[in-house]
């Protein structure tokens, strides 16, 4: 029999977090950590050049999950890569390390009543969460001027930029300007509109991941059990006792946490008998609490890629990545030092945020509840994003050749209506969830779709990028709606920004699974911290917040049980 005080279920960033800090505080309660996946300990597997590439090429390091067909999106099944081991998500996301609005902070503050999430509040954790580490190439500076107000410089998870920027990623930045878009120097000052250069979780040519920030050092009180996936909670009543991995029963005496993330936590909690009541029974669970709002509510980010084939030498990509020597040679000089063009390539993008006129006078837009409209029009909130510098990614509909010189661009969009759901298969853990984000099956969703990607292929033509460009290898047929909509059917995958499948609200409200501190609703010693819980999906990519949800969870349960004194 395996006792602890606390024990916290997924080595994510939230978990990661959430487990280090209780383990850290000066009362030192005993914690067990437990991950489905293996440590993840290679430092190989955390080359910063291949972060784009990861989670195809490691299938040891992502679950491989696929959504159910999708309607709006030609009947395919989108990929919905899932982190495993230790790190989670952390180990094979695209590194893009951005806080997100400060109106969305405190709508969120406003949503489940409590301040501890409003934007002067969260500044403060992110601080502590991070060591942001300064642009050093003289020749971005001009791009990159983070305030110091909103950064931290000593914290466990380093965020910051390659030491030398490839060829032509700031020349986006100068593209925009020329398109009529605004440009902004820190994308994460709490206003993140105008199109910039994010930080990534990535220092000294190595990724960083949840488990190398919180647990390379650990304390003797912090116990990390791996390869364990936990498939049920076990309760005395209502009161969570401890959960169950590998036959192997471990027990806690204070609380259990759920931080396998937004798909997998759903799935624990499901498999436990805390659902909704119906869909339980018609598995043959027993029903320990009926909660509707389990695995309802699923909200996502989806991306559309764009791709142009350039005069060769525009970027330097091809003629490093097609040497094979040349690759060798790099890959040589990482293991030895983590320095060398594996440490540069891939290791920087553009991204802006921008709000739209068109779809705000859109008649989608004035179909939506006025407080979603109230929403949209706050001044750090915005309707999409756009990017560049990013490898080609793996479309339905692409035209390049081995060896040609491309560029692809990203049309991303915010504030997604489409909501989805996560349902059980069957009873048996071994059994995929059916996942439904339900891709696009919002009007409001479709027209901010079509704009944003009606907004980067301004970008593209600008003068600064056309003068490259030899053809459009990806792209829509034409500028109307019908042909570009029809392009996003066909190339549309999810971000892996999967979140609010537990949501978190005010009592009594509908759909609201945890309370404001995280307890799951009508049970007891029991509560889940992880992106499960958001209440609405954040504007940003979301590894930033999913650590800022484990720290703020660990300051609640710190405070509540005296571990500070």
């Amino acid at each position: 029999m395996v006792i602890s005080e606390f024990i916290v279920v997924g080595g994510g960033p939230a978990g990661c977090a959430l487990a280090y800090r209780l383990a850290k505080s000066p009362r030192a309660p005993s914690v067990t950590l437990i991950e489905a996946g293996g440590d993840n300990a290679d430092v190989a597997l955390r080359v910063s050049g291949e972060r784009y590439e990861t989670f195809m090429t490691k299938p040891a390091l992502n679950w491989g999950y696929k959504t159910v067909p999708q309607e709006h999106a030609k009947g395919r099944q989108l990929d919905y890569s899932r982190g495993r081991g230790l790190g989670g998500s952390s180990a094979i996301n695209f590194s893009v390390f951005t806080h997100g609005p400060r109106d969305d902070y405190d709508e969120w503050a406003r949503l489940v009543d409590d301040d501890i999430w409003s934007s002067a509040n969260i500044n403060e954790r992110f601080k502590r969460i991070e060591t942001y580490e300064s642009v050093k190439d003289e020749k971005v500076q001009k791009y990159i001027q983070p305030a110091p107000s909103a950064h931290g410089r000593s914290g466990p998870v380093k965020v910051g930029f390659p030491d030398i920027f490839e060829k032509g990623i700031v020349d986006i930045i100068d593209a925009a300007e020329e398109a009529g878009l605004p440009t902004n120097k820190d994308l994460n000052s709490g206003n993140p509109i105008g199109m910039g250069v994010p930080p990534s979780t990535s220092s000294s040519g190595r990724r960083v991941t949840a488990a190398s920030a919180y647990l390379e050092n650990t304390p003797k009180n912090l116990t990390i059990v791996t390869n364990s996936p936990v498939i049920r909670i076990f309760f005395e009543g209502k009161k969570a006792a401890g959960v169950e991995s590998n036959g192997k029963q471990f027990f806690a005496s204070e609380e259990v946490i759920l931080s396998a993330g937004a798909i997998d936590s759903p799935k624990i909690l499901l498999l436990s008998g805390v659902g909704p009541e119906a869909e339980l029974r018609s598995h043959g669970i027993d029903v320990l609490k009926d909660l509707p709002g389990v695995g309802k509510n699923l909200h996502d980010h989806n991306i559309v890629p764009l791709i142009v084939v350039q005069t060769p030498g525009t970027n330097d990509r091809p003629a490093f990545f097609d040497d094979t020597k040349a690759v060798a040679a790099a890959r040589e000089q990482w293991l030895k030092d983590y320095t060398g063009p594996l440490a540069s390539f891939y290791s920087a993008m553009t991204m802006g945020f921008f709000k739209s006129d068109v779809v705000l006078h859109s008649e989608e837009f004035k179909a939506l509840p006025k407080a979603t409209r109230d929403f949209l029009l706050r001044e750090t909130v915005p309707h999409f994003e756009i990017g560049g510098g990013i490898p080609r990614l793996p479309i339905e509909i692409d035209d390049t050749q081995e060896g040609e010189t491309t560029a692809t661009y990203e049309a991303f969009w915010m504030n997604p209506q489409s909501v989805g759901e996560i349902k059980l298969q069957s009873s048996s853990p071994k059994d995929l969830l059916l996942m439904d984000p339900k891709v696009l099956s919002h009007p409001f969703d479709r027209r901010v779709a079509i704009e944003t990607v009606r907004t980067a292929m301004r970008l593209i033509e600008t003068p600064l990028l056309a003068k490259h460009t030899l053809r459009y290898a990806a792209v829509p047929k034409s500028k109307t709606d019908e042909d570009i909509y029809d392009y996003i059917q066909s190339n549309v995958f999810s971000s892996w920004h999967m979140c609010s499948t537990i949501k978190m609200g005010k009592l009594g409200e509908e759909g609201t699974c945890v309370d404001r501190d995280f307890r799951v609703v009508g049970l007891e010693r029991l509560r889940v911290v992880d992106m499960s819980i958001v209440p609405f999906i954040p504007n940003a990519h979301t590894q930033a917040t999913a650590y800022l949800i484990g720290e703020t969870a660990a300051e609640k349960l710190i405070q509540e049980y005296g571990l500070d004194q």
